[in-house]
C-alpha cells in the first residue's frame, strides 16, 4: 500500500488515543449499556444462589412444593427481567459502534476528497475500499462485541470468583489455578493475530483493486479476449487471500483450543477435588452445584477474554491502518483555507516562467510557459498527444503543488487562493467525460448546490446548448434515464456532450474544454462552438483541442510542444508563419476534401 507501517509501540498508544476520541462521543450512551449489562450480570449471579437454597433445604422439615414453586416463580421473573434489560444493554451498546463506525467513515471519506491527485497517483481504488469497509467493520466489532466480553470478563468474572470464594476458599484456589495460563496464551499470541489480521486486510485490499479494474476494464477484457487470463490473476488473488485468512484461523485455531482446555481443567479439578468434599459433607450439594454454575460463570468470561483479545487485536490492526491513510497529507497548499469576503473571480490567468515535472527532479511536463489570459477571452491549445496540453489546465484547478509567483488569478498568486473558492470558479469538461451511475438530469445538475428544484428549465437550456437536447428526449424517460456506471449506456459523444451541458450549468468565470468535441461530427461541433461562443460571452475559456476548427475563433491560440510554447497568435497570424499549426491545418483541410 501507499501508506507506510509506523513502529508498533507507538502506533499502538496512538491508535488507542485515536478510538477513544470516538467513543467519548457516545459515553453516557455506553455507560448506561454497561451498567444494564452488569444489572443482568447480577441477575446471572443471584440464580445460583436461589437453587443452592432449594437443593440445601431437600429433605428438610419446611420444605414444600411451595416452596419450589415460589422460588422457579422468583426465577421466572428475574430470567424475564434479564431478556428486557439484555434488550436495552444492546441497543445502547451496539447502536453507538454503529455511529463510530459511520462517523469515522465519513471522516475517512472527508479526509480523501481533500488530497491532492499525487495520492491517487500512487493508491489503488480496491485497497481504499478495503478500508472503508472492511477495517471499519473490524473496528466496529472493536467498539461494540468486544466492549461486552471485556465488562463481562471484568465484572462477571470478578463477582463469579467473590461468590466462589465465599462458598470454599481452598476449592476456588485450586480451580482457578490453570486459569493463569490463558493470559501467558494470550500475551503470546497477542502480536501474531495483529499481524496477520493485517496481512489478511492487504490481501483483501489487492483482491478488491483486481476485481474493480477488471469489471471497469470489461469492454477491454472482453475485446482482447483475456477472460480466461483474468480469471487465472483472479484466482491467484482469491488464493492468496485464503492463504492469509488460513495462516490467522491457525493462529487463532491454536490459541481458541488452547483457552479451552485449561478452562476444562479446572471443571475438572471442580469434579475431583469437590466431589471429594461433598462426600466428607465439607460442603453441602447446594453448595457444590451453585459453586458449578459459578466456576462457569468464570471460566467463559475467561474464555470470552480469548475472543474480546482477538477482535480487539483486530480492531488495533485496523485503526493502525486507518491511521496511516490519515497521516496522508495534500502536497497543494495554500496561505489561507478560506476568507468568507473574498471577491469573486473574473478570470484574468498570469502565468510566468511556469514549469512542471509529475516527480520530483524527474522530466518537465511543461518548461518556462508565459502567458497572459485576459478575463472574458478565449484561449485555444493545440499540439500533439503528450506536449502537456492537459496538464497545464489541470494547475488552474491546483491539483499539484506550484512553486509561487508563476501562476497568478486576477493578481493573486495561486497559492494565496482558497482551493474552495477557486474550484468553485471553474466550469471544467475532461477529455474522459465521466458520468456517474445516476439520470442524465441529475450527471447535468452534479454542480449545483444541494436541493435541484426548479432546475429543470436550466438543465434543459444547458441540454440545448450542448446539441445533447435532443438525443435525450428521444429517450424513453428523457432526463430521467440512468446512464449506467461510467455512462456506459451512451456514445462517447453522447457523454462528451452531457459533460458539457454540466459544465454550462455552472456559469463560471472560467470555463475548461479539454478536447471535449472530439467525439462529435463536424455539424455538431459547429453547433456546440456556436453555443458555447454564447454562453461563455464574458467568461475566461481555455479550449484544447486536435481539430483547428475547434479553436481558430479563440482570441489567442497556442501551440505546445515538448511541453514549451512554440509558436502563439490568432488563427490568421499563425497561419502566416506556416509553421506546425498552419501544416496540422493544411492537412486536415486535405483530409476533409477527401472525405466529400
Amino acid at each position: 500500500m501507499y501508506f507506510t507501517s509506523m513502529p508498533s509501540p507507538i502506533a499502538t498508544a496512538r491508535a488507542l488515543r485515536f478510538l477513544l476520541t470516538y467513543i467519548k462521543k457516545y459515553r453516557l450512551t455506553i455507560g448506561t449499556g454497561i451498567a444494564l449489562l452488569m444489572v443482568v450480570d447480577t441477575i446471572q449471579l443471584i440464580i445460583p444462589r436461589i437453587i443452592k437454597k432449594i437443593l440445601d433445604t431437600l429433605g428438610e422439615q419446611g420444605f414444600s412444593r411451595d416452596t419450589v414453586l415460589k422460588n422457579a416463580l422468583i426465577i421466572v421473573a428475574l430470567a424475564a427481567a434479564m431478556v428486557v434489560l439484555r434488550f436495552f444493554w444492546r441497543l445502547c451498546i451496539f447502536l453507538p459502534s454503529r455511529k463510530i463506525e459511520t462517523n469515522m467513515r465519513d471522516d475517512l471519506f472527508n479526509h480523501l476528497t481533500g488530497l491532492s491527485f499525487s495520492f491517487f497517483n500512487s493508491v489503488k481504488t480496491g485497497d481504499l475500499m478495503a478500508l472503508l469497509i472492511n477495517d471499519l467493520n473490524a473496528v466496529r466489532m472493536a467498539t461494540g462485541p468486544a466492549l461486552i466480553g471485556l465488562t463481562d470478563a471484568i465484572f462477571m468474572g470478578g463477582l463469579s470468583l467473590a461468590f466462589m470464594l465465599s462458598i470454599n476458599v481452598k476449592l476456588t484456589l485450586v480451580t482457578v489455578t490453570p486459569l493463569p495460563l490463558i493470559l501467558v496464551v494470550m500475551i503470546k499470541f497477542g502480536a501474531m493475530i495483529q499481524s496477520k489480521f493485517k496481512n489478511v486486510q492487504e490481501s483483501f485490499g489487492a483482491l478488491s483493486s483486481h476485481t474493480q479494474e477488471a469489471f471497469s476494464g470489461i469492454r477491454v477484457v472482453k475485446g482482447f479476449t483475456q477472460e480466461e487470463s483474468e480469471l487465472e490473476k483472479f484466482t491467484a488473488r482469491c488464493d492468496e487471500y485464503v492463504d492469509k485468512n488460513l495462516q490467522l484461523v491457525r493462529s487463532w485455531g491454536v490459541f481458541f483450543p488452547l483457552i479451552g482446555f485449561f478452562a476444562s481443567i479446572s471443571i475438572a479439578l471442580l469434579f475431583l477435588y469437590g466431589g471429594g468434599q461433598v462426600i466428607t459433607n465439607r460442603i453441602s450439594l447446594g453448595d457444590f452445584v451453585s459453586f458449578s454454575f459459578y466456576i462457569q460463570m468464570f471460566v467463559w468470561p475467561i474464555m470470552a477474554t480469548g475472543w474480546v483479545f482477538n477482535i480487539f487485536q483486530r480492531g488495533i490492526a485496523s485503526v493502525k491502518r486507518l491511521l496511516e491513510l490519515l497521516d496522508a497529507r495534500s502536497d497543494v497548499h495554500v496561505s489561507v483555507d478560506r476568507i468568507e469576503a473574498y471577491p469573486p473571480i473574473r478570470g484574468e490567468i498570469v502565468m510566468k516562467d511556469l514549469s512542471f515535472s509529475y516527480t520530483a527532479g524527474g522530466k518537465e511536463t511543461l518548461c518556462r510557459i508565459s502567458c497572459t489570459v485576459p478575463a472574458g477571452s478565449a484561449l485555444g491549445i493545440i499540439g500533439k498527444p503528450g506536449a502537456g496540453k492537459t496538464t497545464l489546465v489541470n494547475l488552474l484547478f491546483h491539483l499539484f503543488p506550484i512553486p509561487r509567483g508563476n501562476l497568478f488569478i486576477d493578481g493573486n498568486d495561486i497559492n494565496d487562493l482558497p482551493l474552495d473558492i477557486l474550484r468553485k470558479s471553474i466550469a471544467y469538461v475532461p477529455q474522459d467525460s465521466f458520468l456517474f451511475s445516476d439520470t442524465i438530469e441529475n450527471n447535468i445538475a452534479f454542480g449545483m448546490p444541494d436541493g435541484r428544484s426548479g432546475l429543470s428549465e436550466a438543465i434543459s437550456s444547458a441540454a440545448r446548448s450542448a446539441a445533447i437536447d435532443k438525443d435525450v428526449t428521444g429517450f424513453p424517460k428523457t432526463y430521467a434515464t440512468m446512464v449506467g456506471e461510467r455512462g456506459i449506456t451512451l456514445s462517447g459523444g453522447q457523454k462528451q456532450r452531457i459533460a458539457i451541458a454540466r459544465a454550462l450549468m455552472l456559469k463560471a468565470p472560467v470555463l475548461i474544454l479539454d478536447d471535449a468535441l472530439s467525439s462529435v461530427d463536424a455539424g455538431t461541433e459547429r453547433e456546440i462552438l456556436t453555443a458555447i461562443r454564447r454562453e461563455a460571452r464574458g467568461r475566461t475559456t481555455f479550449i484544447i483541442a486536435h481539430r483547428i476548427s475547434t479553436v481558430m475563433d479563440c482570441d489567442t491560440i497556442i501551440v505546445l510542444e515538448n511541453g514549451e510554447i512554440t509558436e502563439r497568435g490568432t488563427h490568421k497570424r499563425l497561419l502566416e508563419r506556416n509553421g506546425f499549426y498552419a501544416r496540422l491545418y493544411a492537412l486536415q483541410k486535405l483530409k476533409e476534401k477527401e472525405a466529400r
